[in-house]
């Protein structure tokens, strides 16, 4: 049975480095070459919006990239 890792966050863009947090942690974990997938929900998913991600810089950016470029699903509850 495959085992994939989910990592889940209902904090908002509001909190920056918590919010991206989730995405630390699923970019790790994918580099040790686990299955990872990150899912949002309430506040957090303000953090798929254009304005939350092109501010970013250092860490949060990086990890970020890392996870599109690993294609990293991406979930989210809009409501």
């Amino acid at each position: 049975m495959a085992q994939k890792l989910i990592f889940f966050s209902t904090v908002g863009p509001d909190h920056n480095d918590g919010a991206w947090f989730p995405f630390n942690q699923a970019r790790r974990a994918s580099e040790a070459g686990l299955e990872v997938e990150i899912f949002l929900a309430g506040p957090a998913t303000g953090l798929l919006r254009e304005a939350s991600r092109s501010g970013l810089v250092g860490r949060p950016k990086e990890s970020l990239q890392a996870i599109t470029d690993a294609k990293v699903p991406i979930q989210y509850s809009p409501g």
